[in-house]
């Protein structure tokens, strides 16, 4: 099972995220223009997009183990 997860690291946090909007289900939020994004995992679909479309680099697929 995967997950999206956004690395604080690559992400340059000084604009508003334009990757909010690519979300189907809009499991991203920002709480401010200088803050990373965040990801509900209750409502992301794993579907890629941000992780396609994010220029830094800054959302990637972490692989979650079942238990």
């Amino acid at each position: 099972m995967s997950t999206v997860v956004v690395l604080q690291e690559k992400c340059p946090r000084n604009h508003p995220c334009p990757v909010l909007r690519l979300c189907p289900t809009g499991a991203i939020s920002q709480r401010s223009w200088s803050s990373a994004p965040e990801i509900s995992a209750d409502d992301c679909l794993a579907c890629g997009k941000c992780v396609k479309s994010c220029g830094y680099g800054a959302f990637r697929f972490d692989e979650v183990k079942k238990k």
